[in-house]
Protein backbone atom coordinates (compact mmCIF):
# COMPACT_ATOMS: atom_id res chain seq x y z
CA UNK A 1 0.00 0.00 0.00
CA UNK A 2 1.32 3.82 -1.16
CA UNK A 3 1.48 5.77 1.77
CA UNK A 4 -0.99 8.96 2.31
CA UNK A 5 0.18 12.55 3.07
CA UNK A 6 -2.51 15.07 4.86
CA UNK A 7 -0.85 18.60 4.65
CA UNK A 8 -0.91 20.05 8.07
CA UNK A 9 0.65 17.47 9.62
CA UNK A 10 3.48 16.92 6.91
CA UNK A 11 6.94 17.66 7.60
CA UNK A 12 8.90 16.75 4.14
CA UNK A 13 7.92 14.52 1.34
CA UNK A 14 10.35 12.27 -1.51
CA UNK A 15 9.83 14.81 -4.31
CA UNK A 16 7.79 13.25 -7.42
CA UNK A 17 8.15 13.50 -10.57
CA UNK A 18 4.64 13.59 -11.83
CA UNK A 19 2.15 15.80 -10.15
CA UNK A 20 -2.16 15.46 -10.95
CA UNK A 21 -3.46 18.62 -9.12
CA UNK A 22 -7.10 17.00 -8.85
CA UNK A 23 -8.58 14.10 -9.95
CA UNK A 24 -12.69 12.94 -10.46
CA UNK A 25 -13.48 10.17 -12.79
CA UNK A 26 -10.55 11.26 -15.75
CA UNK A 27 -8.29 11.36 -12.91
CA UNK A 28 -8.76 7.72 -11.79
CA UNK A 29 -8.90 6.37 -15.14
CA UNK A 30 -5.44 8.34 -16.19
CA UNK A 31 -3.66 6.80 -12.49
CA UNK A 32 -5.07 3.14 -13.48
CA UNK A 33 -2.99 3.77 -16.71
CA UNK A 34 -0.11 5.78 -15.46
CA UNK A 35 0.67 4.98 -11.56
CA UNK A 36 3.68 7.48 -10.95
CA UNK A 37 1.41 10.60 -10.06
CA UNK A 38 1.11 12.33 -6.67
CA UNK A 39 -2.27 13.75 -6.17
CA UNK A 40 -3.43 16.74 -5.10
CA UNK A 41 -7.50 16.88 -3.83
CA UNK A 42 -9.46 18.38 -1.79
CA UNK A 43 -11.17 14.54 -1.63
CA UNK A 44 -7.72 13.31 -0.65
CA UNK A 45 -8.80 10.50 1.65
CA UNK A 46 -11.04 8.50 -0.32
CA UNK A 47 -8.05 8.01 -2.99
CA UNK A 48 -6.01 6.79 -0.26
CA UNK A 49 -8.13 4.05 0.19
CA UNK A 50 -7.28 3.38 -3.37
CA UNK A 51 -3.55 3.01 -2.69
CA UNK A 52 -2.90 6.18 -4.27
CA UNK A 53 0.10 8.74 -3.19
CA UNK A 54 -2.26 11.78 -2.11
CA UNK A 55 -1.78 15.00 -0.33
CA UNK A 56 -5.26 15.88 0.82
CA UNK A 57 -5.52 19.88 0.25
CA UNK A 58 -6.93 22.75 -1.56
CA UNK A 59 -4.74 22.59 -5.05
CA UNK A 60 -4.89 26.53 -5.65
CA UNK A 61 -2.64 26.69 -1.98
CA UNK A 62 0.83 27.21 -2.73
CA UNK A 63 2.08 25.80 0.59
CA UNK A 64 -0.31 22.24 -0.48
CA UNK A 65 1.73 22.44 -4.02
CA UNK A 66 5.23 23.03 -2.06
CA UNK A 67 4.32 20.09 0.13
CA UNK A 68 3.59 17.71 -3.14
CA UNK A 69 7.00 18.93 -4.50
CA UNK A 70 5.86 20.77 -7.69
CA UNK A 71 8.85 22.69 -7.46
CA UNK A 72 10.94 19.99 -8.58
CA UNK A 73 7.89 18.32 -10.62
CA UNK A 74 8.85 17.09 -14.42
CA UNK A 75 4.85 16.89 -15.06
CA UNK A 76 2.45 18.50 -14.01
CA UNK A 77 -1.83 17.56 -15.40
CA UNK A 78 -4.31 19.95 -14.21
CA UNK A 79 -8.00 18.79 -13.97
CA UNK A 80 -11.05 20.92 -13.67
CA UNK A 81 -9.69 23.35 -10.79
CA UNK A 82 -9.41 26.44 -12.50
CA UNK A 83 -7.16 29.08 -14.05
CA UNK A 84 -5.58 30.19 -10.53
CA UNK A 85 -4.12 26.50 -10.01
CA UNK A 86 -2.10 27.24 -13.15
CA UNK A 87 -0.90 30.47 -11.62
CA UNK A 88 0.28 28.77 -8.53
CA UNK A 89 1.89 26.20 -10.39
CA UNK A 90 3.75 28.64 -12.76
CA UNK A 91 5.01 30.74 -10.06
CA UNK A 92 6.86 27.50 -8.24
CA UNK A 93 8.08 25.92 -10.85
CA UNK A 94 8.82 27.39 -14.74
CA UNK A 95 10.10 24.50 -15.96
CA UNK A 96 7.72 21.80 -15.34
CA UNK A 97 5.67 20.45 -18.60
CA UNK A 98 2.40 21.29 -17.86
CA UNK A 99 -0.64 19.96 -19.45
CA UNK A 100 -4.00 21.37 -18.48
CA UNK A 101 -7.52 19.30 -19.40
CA UNK A 102 -9.83 22.34 -20.55
CA UNK A 103 -13.42 21.58 -19.53
CA UNK A 104 -15.88 22.63 -22.29
CA UNK A 105 -13.14 23.31 -24.84
CA UNK A 106 -13.45 22.26 -28.01
CA UNK A 107 -10.34 20.06 -30.48
CA UNK A 108 -10.09 22.48 -32.83
CA UNK A 109 -10.36 25.74 -31.48
CA UNK A 110 -6.95 25.77 -30.59
CA UNK A 111 -5.22 26.66 -27.17
CA UNK A 112 -7.05 29.66 -25.43
CA UNK A 113 -5.30 32.52 -24.39
CA UNK A 114 -6.08 32.07 -20.91
CA UNK A 115 -3.96 29.24 -20.85
CA UNK A 116 -0.68 30.18 -22.76
CA UNK A 117 1.22 29.58 -19.40
CA UNK A 118 0.30 25.61 -20.38
CA UNK A 119 2.24 23.50 -22.85
CA UNK A 120 -0.50 21.90 -24.02
CA UNK A 121 -4.22 22.24 -23.34
CA UNK A 122 -6.20 18.91 -23.69
CA UNK A 123 -9.85 19.39 -24.88
CA UNK A 124 -12.39 17.71 -22.87
CA UNK A 125 -14.18 16.35 -26.28
CA UNK A 126 -11.60 13.99 -26.60
CA UNK A 127 -10.06 10.78 -25.44
CA UNK A 128 -8.64 12.39 -22.66
CA UNK A 129 -6.46 10.02 -21.21
CA UNK A 130 -4.90 8.68 -24.11
CA UNK A 131 -4.24 12.69 -25.26
CA UNK A 132 -2.47 13.12 -22.16
CA UNK A 133 -0.61 9.98 -21.74
CA UNK A 134 0.56 10.78 -25.44
CA UNK A 135 1.72 13.91 -24.64
CA UNK A 136 3.37 12.77 -21.63
CA UNK A 137 5.36 10.10 -23.49
CA UNK A 138 5.99 12.96 -26.23
CA UNK A 139 8.04 14.87 -23.87
CA UNK A 140 9.49 12.48 -21.93
CA UNK A 141 11.32 11.33 -25.41
CA UNK A 142 12.32 15.14 -26.05
CA UNK A 143 13.43 15.36 -22.90
CA UNK A 144 16.11 12.44 -22.85
CA UNK A 145 17.17 13.29 -26.51
CA UNK A 146 17.93 17.15 -25.01
CA UNK A 147 20.03 15.67 -22.27
CA UNK A 148 21.59 13.13 -24.35
CA UNK A 149 22.58 15.68 -26.79
CA UNK A 150 23.33 18.01 -24.01
CA UNK A 151 26.53 15.45 -22.68
CA UNK A 152 26.93 14.31 -26.08
CA UNK A 153 28.30 17.82 -27.28
CA UNK A 154 30.53 18.12 -24.37
CA UNK A 155 33.37 16.06 -25.51
CA UNK A 156 35.07 14.86 -28.74
CA UNK A 157 36.31 11.61 -27.82
CA UNK A 158 34.35 8.71 -26.12
CA UNK A 159 34.98 5.32 -24.69
CA UNK A 160 31.76 3.10 -24.99
CA UNK A 161 32.64 0.51 -22.18
CA UNK A 162 30.45 -2.83 -23.37
CA UNK A 163 29.80 -6.27 -20.89
CA UNK A 164 33.01 -8.51 -20.99
CA UNK A 165 30.64 -11.01 -22.76
CA UNK A 166 28.69 -8.68 -25.74
CA UNK A 167 25.88 -9.93 -26.66
CA UNK A 168 23.82 -9.27 -30.02
CA UNK A 169 21.95 -6.74 -27.49
CA UNK A 170 25.23 -5.53 -26.55
CA UNK A 171 26.85 -5.13 -29.59
CA UNK A 172 24.22 -3.73 -31.84
CA UNK A 173 23.20 -0.68 -29.17
CA UNK A 174 26.96 0.01 -28.72
CA UNK A 175 27.24 0.34 -32.52
CA UNK A 176 23.86 2.32 -32.33
CA UNK A 177 25.31 4.83 -29.81
CA UNK A 178 28.07 5.55 -31.75
CA UNK A 179 26.81 6.18 -34.83
CA UNK A 180 24.40 9.18 -32.65
CA UNK A 181 27.81 10.22 -30.92
CA UNK A 182 29.16 10.60 -34.97
CA UNK A 183 25.74 13.46 -36.10
CA UNK A 184 27.65 15.41 -32.89
CA UNK A 185 30.95 15.34 -34.17
CA UNK A 186 32.08 12.74 -31.13
CA UNK A 187 34.23 9.80 -32.18
CA UNK A 188 34.06 6.78 -30.27
CA UNK A 189 35.94 3.21 -30.05
CA UNK A 190 34.02 0.37 -28.65
CA UNK A 191 35.74 -1.68 -25.47
CA UNK A 192 34.56 -4.96 -23.73
CA UNK A 193 36.58 -7.22 -21.28
CA UNK A 194 36.03 -10.71 -21.74
CA UNK A 195 35.78 -12.80 -25.25
CA UNK A 196 32.84 -12.90 -27.86
CA UNK A 197 32.59 -16.67 -27.13
CA UNK A 198 29.53 -17.89 -29.22
CA UNK A 199 29.30 -17.79 -33.00
CA UNK A 200 26.15 -15.71 -33.48
CA UNK A 201 27.77 -12.40 -31.52
CA UNK A 202 30.68 -13.60 -33.64
CA UNK A 203 29.13 -13.61 -37.05
CA UNK A 204 27.12 -10.65 -35.77
CA UNK A 205 30.33 -8.47 -35.55
CA UNK A 206 31.62 -9.45 -38.77
CA UNK A 207 28.63 -8.57 -40.10
CA UNK A 208 28.40 -5.19 -38.51
CA UNK A 209 32.23 -4.84 -39.46
CA UNK A 210 32.92 -3.46 -35.98
CA UNK A 211 35.99 -3.09 -34.66
CA UNK A 212 36.24 -4.12 -31.17
CA UNK A 213 39.05 -3.11 -28.51
CA UNK A 214 39.78 -5.71 -25.92
CA UNK A 215 42.46 -4.57 -23.88
CA UNK A 216 44.71 -6.70 -21.20
CA UNK A 217 44.10 -5.07 -17.71
CA UNK A 218 42.56 -1.76 -17.15
CA UNK A 219 43.26 1.00 -19.99
CA UNK A 220 43.18 3.94 -19.35
CA UNK A 221 40.13 6.12 -20.05
CA UNK A 222 40.99 9.25 -18.71
CA UNK A 223 42.31 10.38 -22.35
CA UNK A 224 38.37 9.90 -23.52
CA UNK A 225 36.43 13.20 -22.93
CA UNK A 226 33.00 10.36 -22.39
CA UNK A 227 32.47 7.12 -20.99
CA UNK A 228 29.58 5.50 -21.66
CA UNK A 229 28.18 1.91 -20.29
CA UNK A 230 26.06 0.39 -22.53
CA UNK A 231 23.65 -2.66 -21.92
CA UNK A 232 25.20 -3.18 -18.14
CA UNK A 233 25.21 -0.76 -15.36
CA UNK A 234 26.86 -2.19 -12.37
CA UNK A 235 30.32 -2.47 -12.05
CA UNK A 236 30.31 -6.15 -11.56
CA UNK A 237 29.49 -6.70 -15.46
CA UNK A 238 33.08 -5.55 -16.90
CA UNK A 239 37.00 -6.18 -15.79
CA UNK A 240 38.06 -3.34 -17.75
CA UNK A 241 36.11 -0.40 -16.01
CA UNK A 242 35.99 -0.85 -12.48
CA UNK A 243 37.38 2.65 -11.76
CA UNK A 244 35.44 4.39 -13.95
CA UNK A 245 32.37 6.69 -13.24
CA UNK A 246 30.90 6.58 -16.78
CA UNK A 247 29.45 9.81 -17.95
CA UNK A 248 26.05 7.53 -19.69
CA UNK A 249 24.58 4.13 -19.30
CA UNK A 250 22.00 3.08 -21.12
CA UNK A 251 20.55 -0.26 -20.17
CA UNK A 252 17.43 -1.95 -19.49
CA UNK A 253 18.63 -4.02 -16.02
CA UNK A 254 19.38 -3.07 -12.95
CA UNK A 255 19.72 1.14 -11.99
CA UNK A 256 22.87 1.82 -10.95
CA UNK A 257 24.28 3.27 -7.68
CA UNK A 258 26.13 5.92 -8.85
CA UNK A 259 24.90 9.00 -11.11
CA UNK A 260 26.50 9.44 -14.33
CA UNK A 261 25.28 12.81 -16.03
CA UNK A 262 23.25 10.88 -18.20
CA UNK A 263 21.55 7.56 -16.89
CA UNK A 264 18.43 5.89 -18.88
CA UNK A 265 18.03 2.60 -17.41
CA UNK A 266 14.43 1.08 -17.96
CA UNK A 267 13.52 -2.11 -16.40
CA UNK A 268 10.19 -2.48 -18.24
CA UNK A 269 12.05 -2.54 -21.60
CA UNK A 270 12.97 -5.99 -23.37
CA UNK A 271 16.67 -5.30 -24.58
CA UNK A 272 18.65 -2.45 -24.91
CA UNK A 273 18.02 -2.30 -28.34
CA UNK A 274 14.61 -1.16 -27.90
CA UNK A 275 16.16 1.63 -26.02
CA UNK A 276 18.43 2.78 -29.11
CA UNK A 277 16.19 2.19 -31.62
CA UNK A 278 14.09 5.07 -30.18
CA UNK A 279 17.37 7.50 -30.06
CA UNK A 280 18.15 6.85 -33.62
CA UNK A 281 15.06 7.51 -34.49
CA UNK A 282 14.65 10.91 -32.48
CA UNK A 283 18.22 12.02 -33.87
CA UNK A 284 17.67 11.02 -37.05
CA UNK A 285 19.93 8.47 -37.73
CA UNK A 286 19.40 5.90 -41.01
CA UNK A 287 19.38 2.56 -40.13
CA UNK A 288 21.02 0.63 -42.60
CA UNK A 289 19.24 -3.08 -43.15
CA UNK A 290 22.30 -4.85 -40.72
CA UNK A 291 22.43 -2.45 -38.26
CA UNK A 292 18.16 -3.33 -38.35
CA UNK A 293 19.04 -7.24 -38.07
CA UNK A 294 21.42 -7.03 -35.48
CA UNK A 295 18.92 -4.89 -33.07
CA UNK A 296 16.05 -7.39 -33.87
CA UNK A 297 18.12 -9.91 -33.23
CA UNK A 298 18.67 -8.17 -30.15
CA UNK A 299 15.40 -7.91 -28.99
CA UNK A 300 14.78 -11.62 -30.01
CA UNK A 301 17.35 -12.93 -27.69
CA UNK A 302 17.01 -10.85 -25.09
CA UNK A 303 13.22 -11.87 -24.85
CA UNK A 304 13.69 -15.41 -25.75
CA UNK A 305 11.61 -14.88 -28.65
CA UNK A 306 9.32 -12.78 -27.31
CA UNK A 307 7.94 -15.49 -24.91
CA UNK A 308 8.66 -12.60 -22.09
CA UNK A 309 7.24 -10.16 -21.15
CA UNK A 310 7.70 -7.11 -23.64
CA UNK A 311 6.65 -3.36 -23.48
CA UNK A 312 4.80 -1.23 -25.67
CA UNK A 313 8.21 0.20 -26.38
CA UNK A 314 9.52 -3.24 -27.57
CA UNK A 315 6.69 -3.05 -30.26
CA UNK A 316 7.14 -0.27 -31.23
CA UNK A 317 10.79 -0.93 -32.06
CA UNK A 318 9.71 -3.69 -33.84
CA UNK A 319 7.44 -2.10 -35.85
CA UNK A 320 10.16 0.49 -36.81
CA UNK A 321 12.54 -2.53 -37.44
CA UNK A 322 10.47 -4.58 -39.47
CA UNK A 323 10.85 -3.24 -43.07
CA UNK A 324 14.23 -2.51 -42.55
CA UNK A 325 15.99 -5.77 -41.66
CA UNK A 326 17.29 -8.26 -43.62
CA UNK A 327 15.90 -11.70 -43.53
CA UNK A 328 19.12 -13.87 -44.99
CA UNK A 329 21.35 -12.37 -42.55
CA UNK A 330 18.95 -13.15 -39.94
CA UNK A 331 19.15 -16.64 -40.82
CA UNK A 332 22.73 -16.20 -41.11
CA UNK A 333 22.91 -15.29 -37.64
CA UNK A 334 20.62 -17.67 -36.15
CA UNK A 335 22.56 -21.05 -37.84
CA UNK A 336 25.55 -19.77 -36.32
CA UNK A 337 23.60 -20.14 -32.79
CA UNK A 338 22.50 -23.11 -34.40
CA UNK A 339 25.56 -25.05 -34.62
CA UNK A 340 26.65 -24.29 -31.27
CA UNK A 341 23.87 -26.62 -30.38
CA UNK A 342 24.69 -29.45 -32.65
CA UNK A 343 29.05 -28.85 -32.49
CA UNK A 344 31.21 -28.55 -30.02
CA UNK A 345 33.91 -25.63 -30.83
CA UNK A 346 36.27 -24.12 -28.69
CA UNK A 347 34.65 -21.22 -27.81
CA UNK A 348 31.16 -23.17 -27.32
CA UNK A 349 32.54 -26.18 -25.29
CA UNK A 350 31.75 -23.85 -21.92
CA UNK A 351 28.58 -23.32 -22.47
CA UNK A 352 27.53 -27.33 -23.19
CA UNK A 353 29.55 -28.23 -20.45
CA UNK A 354 27.48 -25.75 -18.25
CA UNK A 355 24.27 -27.35 -19.67
CA UNK A 356 25.06 -30.68 -19.52
CA UNK A 357 25.89 -29.48 -15.60
CA UNK A 358 22.51 -27.50 -15.39
CA UNK A 359 20.43 -30.64 -16.39
CA UNK A 360 22.42 -33.34 -14.39
CA UNK A 361 22.15 -31.28 -10.97
CA UNK A 362 18.58 -30.29 -11.30
CA UNK A 363 16.86 -30.11 -7.96
CA UNK A 364 12.76 -29.66 -7.61
CA UNK A 365 11.60 -27.86 -4.47
CA UNK A 366 8.25 -27.19 -4.59
CA UNK A 367 7.45 -25.17 -8.08
CA UNK A 368 11.27 -24.12 -8.24
CA UNK A 369 14.02 -26.15 -9.81
CA UNK A 370 17.32 -25.08 -8.73
CA UNK A 371 20.79 -26.48 -10.43
CA UNK A 372 24.36 -25.64 -9.71
CA UNK A 373 26.51 -25.42 -12.69
CA UNK A 374 30.34 -25.46 -10.53
CA UNK A 375 32.94 -22.97 -12.07
CA UNK A 376 32.21 -21.45 -15.70
CA UNK A 377 34.03 -19.11 -18.22
CA UNK A 378 31.34 -17.37 -19.76
CA UNK A 379 28.56 -15.27 -17.31
CA UNK A 380 26.19 -16.41 -20.39
CA UNK A 381 26.32 -19.89 -20.38
CA UNK A 382 24.32 -19.70 -16.90
CA UNK A 383 21.83 -17.55 -18.18
CA UNK A 384 21.11 -19.66 -21.44
CA UNK A 385 21.37 -22.46 -18.94
CA UNK A 386 18.06 -20.99 -16.88
CA UNK A 387 16.32 -20.44 -20.38
CA UNK A 388 16.95 -24.05 -21.17
CA UNK A 389 16.03 -25.21 -18.04
CA UNK A 390 12.67 -23.62 -18.06
CA UNK A 391 11.43 -24.85 -21.53
CA UNK A 392 12.17 -28.34 -19.99
CA UNK A 393 11.22 -28.18 -16.04
CA UNK A 394 7.49 -28.22 -15.55
CA UNK A 395 8.10 -25.79 -12.63
CA UNK A 396 6.93 -21.97 -11.99
CA UNK A 397 10.50 -20.76 -11.72
CA UNK A 398 14.41 -21.96 -12.51
CA UNK A 399 17.44 -21.03 -10.92
CA UNK A 400 20.68 -21.57 -12.25
CA UNK A 401 24.09 -20.51 -10.32
CA UNK A 402 27.69 -21.24 -11.01
CA UNK A 403 31.28 -19.83 -9.83
CA UNK A 404 33.12 -17.32 -12.06
CA UNK A 405 36.38 -16.42 -10.37
CA UNK A 406 35.30 -15.31 -6.95
CA UNK A 407 31.90 -14.88 -7.12
CA UNK A 408 28.90 -16.66 -7.80
CA UNK A 409 26.00 -16.00 -10.85
CA UNK A 410 22.62 -16.83 -10.54
CA UNK A 411 20.40 -16.89 -13.41
CA UNK A 412 16.64 -16.61 -12.40
CA UNK A 413 13.90 -17.50 -15.15
CA UNK A 414 9.82 -18.22 -14.89
CA UNK A 415 6.69 -18.26 -16.92
CA UNK A 416 4.70 -15.79 -14.10
CA UNK A 417 4.96 -12.51 -14.56
CA UNK A 418 2.75 -11.63 -11.01
CA UNK A 419 6.31 -13.51 -9.52
CA UNK A 420 8.43 -10.64 -10.84
CA UNK A 421 12.12 -12.78 -10.66
CA UNK A 422 14.29 -9.35 -10.93
CA UNK A 423 12.38 -8.22 -7.51
CA UNK A 424 12.42 -11.77 -5.81
CA UNK A 425 16.31 -11.68 -6.52
CA UNK A 426 16.93 -8.21 -5.33
CA UNK A 427 14.94 -9.61 -2.10
CA UNK A 428 16.39 -12.57 -1.59
CA UNK A 429 20.11 -10.53 -1.95
CA UNK A 430 19.57 -7.40 -0.47
CA UNK A 431 22.95 -5.84 0.98
CA UNK A 432 24.91 -8.90 -0.42
CA UNK A 433 25.72 -7.90 -4.19
CA UNK A 434 24.15 -6.79 -7.36
CA UNK A 435 20.67 -8.43 -7.90
CA UNK A 436 17.68 -7.58 -10.35
CA UNK A 437 16.03 -7.96 -13.22
CA UNK A 438 12.68 -8.01 -15.08
CA UNK A 439 9.26 -9.63 -14.22
CA UNK A 440 10.18 -12.76 -16.23
CA UNK A 441 14.20 -13.00 -15.93
CA UNK A 442 16.55 -11.40 -13.46
CA UNK A 443 20.16 -12.08 -12.65
CA UNK A 444 22.65 -12.06 -9.05
CA UNK A 445 26.17 -11.78 -8.58
CA UNK A 446 27.48 -12.27 -5.31
CA UNK A 447 30.99 -11.92 -3.70
CA UNK A 448 31.25 -16.28 -2.59
CA UNK A 449 33.01 -14.62 0.95
CA UNK A 450 29.05 -12.43 1.12
CA UNK A 451 27.60 -15.89 1.53
CA UNK A 452 28.60 -18.37 4.65
CA UNK A 453 29.30 -22.14 4.70
CA UNK A 454 27.54 -24.16 1.49
CA UNK A 455 26.81 -21.25 -0.95
CA UNK A 456 24.51 -23.37 -2.68
CA UNK A 457 22.05 -24.52 0.27
CA UNK A 458 22.60 -20.23 0.80
CA UNK A 459 21.05 -19.05 -2.44
CA UNK A 460 18.08 -21.95 -2.13
CA UNK A 461 17.39 -21.21 0.87
CA UNK A 462 17.10 -17.39 0.38
CA UNK A 463 15.09 -17.23 -2.91
CA UNK A 464 12.34 -19.81 -1.07
CA UNK A 465 12.03 -17.42 2.05
CA UNK A 466 11.35 -14.96 -0.49
CA UNK A 467 8.74 -16.87 -2.04
CA UNK A 468 7.28 -18.17 0.92
CA UNK A 469 7.74 -21.82 0.52
CA UNK A 470 9.13 -24.21 2.76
Amino acid sequence: MRKSYKSPYLKTLVIPDYVMLGCGTIGCQLLEREPRFTVVDVEGETLTEKGITVVTGDPADSDVLRMAGIEKAGVVVILDVGLTVLDRVRELNSEAFVIVVEKGKSGSEGKSEKYQKADVVVPSDTCIVDECLHQIQHYEKMKRKEDLERVLTSGKKMAIIMHDNPDPDCISSALSLKLIAETMGVSSELFYGGQIGYAENKVLVEILKLELISPEGEPDFSQYDLTAFVDHSPWDYTSIAKEVNPDIVIDHHILPEYKGRFVDVREDAGSTSTILVEYLQLFGVDVDSKLATGLFYGLLVDTDSFRRGISEGDIEALRSLKGRMDTELLSWIERAGLSRVVGRSREDADFLDVLGEAVKNVQVKGNVAFSCVGKVKYRDAVSNSADFLLKMEKVDVVVVYGVIKDSVHISARSWDEELHVGKLLREAFRGLGKAGGHPLSGGATILLEKLQGNYGEEIVERILQVIGYS
